[in-house]
């Protein structure tokens, strides 16, 4: 009778820790998550059994660090339990699985073990990081160095069978605040990821106090038995470009023993030569990034490998500062790991234009490098040409609309070239102009920085091509996308915005069960907003929606104050006389203005109503504006079940009232019932401006300002326009 029961569910799967499914910022209060399965018509669960262990052999064994027992819950999402708190030690491994019970008394396996470490104490007090000296070992100034360099560690032997699971912590500094990347970290010429995450400045509201990011990675199933050996290709333009790592090993008898740390030992090489850096940039208008123009006589092929020679090599070099100053603060990244991929898309496929014209084009566009394997006859230098976008001639358009100018060069040597590129491009298409020989499919490919992605997670189909299209692109797009923070564009600025992460976010949350990127996203945003006045809001909007979809409340708990600020605009101190209420005392602290004019009943000043000027479809701006005042009514709104969540109560009453009103006054001011259109805004005169963009309808609609099914009808047949696109 049990085995039949158990044949009726299938052990949970998706387990994640903290959002994450591999987890190493883990606090003394985890929360657990797990997709639950069931074969019979209305399964669900009614209860789960929880167990942890130090060691992966002690599973088997059934020796249970801690057990749960059965617990009475139909939750598996952000699951607490109180107990284990006191019991999880800083830097520990862990093992957890999980079994539920369903209202048939239908008992699943245990899911597949999953590991969590909890977050690690680094003593960063005197910590410097190495680099690599400059080409010629003279006596050199820092900022002599080169911008790239190549770094290895000394051999290190292991025996794998002692090993239960082994971790390199990374983090590195000197990239500029938009580059995607500091560092490629390989094990045993393998790719395990790519670091750091972008430092946020202001960490949690603190002006003088910049959070440093550290990743950390699983790279147990990357070493071999003997000689292993840790390589890492970094880049860094700044006078502070060190990078700093150490690999942990946890032994199966319980031991945790640092087995290595970056040092004088590793050896390095200064990849100026290598990567042609000699001052040139390519560049939007944000940022700059290396020149990548490859010169195969000095790039050292087979570096990463365990067997390379580099006696030849310098030892490295430590930066004299602190690669965690006093103003600094050294965290976990709290967002899945990026790594590299080799892309290989069926459609990929070469064009050959011209004589010593070949043209590349890889099936999709991806965010990254290249990854080459050429085989040349004979030593000659290459034309690169990279873009989104092919000319209507067939060729490249190099230039690509975000800014950059892709543009490059590469030395080759006759025989092998094998080797990868470092710095961050937006492109699908690899022009290569004057190669001599003949270019195969398989000896270019994309080289691209991704999180995990699981494409089987979702999917949709439907009898209209274009809406299917559309869902592929979008789910493509996230996938392409998410490296250490959503941005508005890879290409020009490489910066989040609160706008973008709002789409970002919410397409996000339907093609992925990775969540854990939106919420760091938000996070950042939070302490570094951007100038748009209605993004700031949308801090508020996407706060509600992570707690919506992962059942979680740590964020809104920890930043339900600086959630607030958000309603306030600009820079000043002082509020309208008119208001009222508690919260508006936490407000009057230099942080902006509170903007809601009580004669009025509207918010004053405005938004980001759409980009370029001439998308706004005419649209007409007052002092009250209808766009900007639907954006307030949906913030207030939320706010309100914010402070509910999180045991704000006194604050209910002032958010919901404020929201009712500017609702209220919205529809008495500014909708026209004849023609079911809201117009653009109103003057300081309480005139209005009757024009009737789609935008200001658009706004009231997505943010519910009608008062029944027949106003927004109303309203929703003049946004369709028909089906027309404004």
């Amino acid at each position: 009778m049990a085995d039949s029961k158990l044949e009726k569910l299938v052990g949970p799967t998706h387990l994640r820790v903290d959002l994450l499914d591999f987890a190493y910022e883990v606090t003394n209060e985890p929360h657990f998550s797990w997709w639950d399965h069931a074969y019979a018509e209305q399964s669900f669960q009614q209860a789960f059994q929880i167990v942890l262990v130090k060691r992966l052999h002690d599973i088997a064994n059934q020796n249970y660090f801690y057990d749960s027992g059965w617990v009475d819950s139909a939750n598996n999402t952000s699951v607490v339990l109180p107990e284990l708190k006191a019991q999880l030690a800083d830097g520990g491994l862990y093992y957890w699985q999980v079994r539920v019970k369903d209202n048939y008394d239908n008992i699943s396996y245990f899911s597949e073990p999953e590991k969590f470490v909890c977050q690690d104490v680094i003593d960063t007090a005197d910590l410097h990081g190495i680099w690599s000296p400059a080409e010629n070992k003279g006596e050199q100034q820092l900022a002599q160095l080169g911008n790239v360099a190549f770094l290895r560690s000394p051999k290190f032997e292991i025996n794998k069978e002692n090993v239960d699971s082994a971790f390199i912590t990374a983090f590195s500094h000197g990239s500029e605040a938009q580059f995607i990347q500091g560092f490629d970290l390989n094990v045993n010429g393998k790719n395990v990821g790519v670091g750091s995450a972008r430092a946020q400045a202001d960490y949690y509201g603190d002006a003088d106090k910049t959070g440093v990011y550290y990743n950390k990675y699983d790279v147990t199933e990357y070493l071999e038995n003997g000689d292993n050996v840790i390589s890492a290709l970094v880049g860094g333009t700044t006078e502070r470009r060190a990078f700093w790592a150490k690999l942990d090993l946890f032994t199966i008898d319980g031991k945790n023993v640092t087995l290595l740390v970056t040092d004088e030992n590793w050896k390095a090489l200064d990849a100026s030569s290598a990567f042609g850096d000699y001052g040139v940039k390519i560049r939007s208008i944000y940022f700059g990034m290396v020149s990548e123009n490859v010169d195969m006589r000095f790039y050292p092929q087979g570096w990463q490998n365990v067997n390379f020679n580099d006696n030849n090599w310098a030892n490295a070099q430590f930066n004299s500062d602190k690669i965690i100053a006093d103003n600094e603060v050294l965290v976990p990244y709290r967002s899945e790991n990026s790594a590299r991929l080799k892309t290989n898309e069926p459609t990929k496929k070469v064009t050959k234009l011209g004589e010593q014209n070949y043209l590349l084009d890889l099936g999709k566009e991806i965010i990254g490098s290249l990854s080459i394997n050429l085989s040349s006859d004979v030593a000659q230098r290459v034309n690169v040409l990279m873009g989104e976008q092919l000319n209507e001639d067939g060729h490249v358009r190099h230039h690509i609309a975000a800014g950059p100018d892709y543009v490059e060069n590469w030395t080759l040597v006759a025989g092998t070239n094998e080797f990868t590129t470092f710095q961050v491009k937006n492109f699908r298409y690899v022009e290569l102009v004057g190669f001599e020989g003949k270019l195969n499919t398989d000896e270019i490919n994309g080289w691209a920085i991704e999180q995990p992605f699981d494409e089987n997670e979702s999917e949709f189909s439907s009898d209209n091509e274009l809406l299917n299209r559309e869902y592929e692109l979008s789910k493509y797009t996230i996938k392409a996308t998410n490296q250490d923070i959503f941005v508005d564009s890879q290409a020009r600025e490489r910066r989040p915005y609160e706008g973008d992460l709002l789409v970002n976010g919410l397409t996000s949350f339907v093609v992925s069960s990775n969540y854990s990127l939106d919420r760091h996203t938000l996070d950042y945003l939070i302490d570094n907003p951007t100038w748009p006045e209605a993004y700031k809001l949308f801090n508020i909007e996407m706060a509600w929606l992570d707690y919506m979809y992962t059942g979680n409340s740590a964020l809104l708990n920890k930043r339900y104050e600086n959630l607030k600020i958000k309603l306030n605009r600009g820079k000043g101190e002082d509020s309208f006389d008119g208001a009222s209420s508690d919260f508006m005392g936490n407000l009057k602290n230099g942080k902006g203005v509170d903007n809601f004019d009580e004669k009025v009943g509207l918010v004053t000043n405005n938004g980001l109503v759409d980009w370029p000027i001439p998308e706004r479809d005419g649209f007409v701006e007052g002092k009250y504006n209808t766009p900007f005042n639907a954006v307030f009514y949906g913030a207030y709104q939320v706010m309100a079940q914010i402070a509910e969540v999180t045991g704000h109560d006194g604050d209910v009453p002032y958010f919901t009232k404020r929201a009712n009103t500017i609702k209220e006054q919205m529809i008495a001011r500014l909708y026209d019932k004849q023609s079911g259109r809201f117009y653009d805004s109103l003057n300081e005169d309480l005139t209005v401006n009757k024009h009737t963009s789609h935008h200001a309808s658009a706004y009231a609609l997505c943010y519910g300002v009608y008062d029944g099914q027949e106003m927004s009808n109303k309203v929703a047949k003049f946004v369709a326009n028909d089906g027309e696109f404004i």
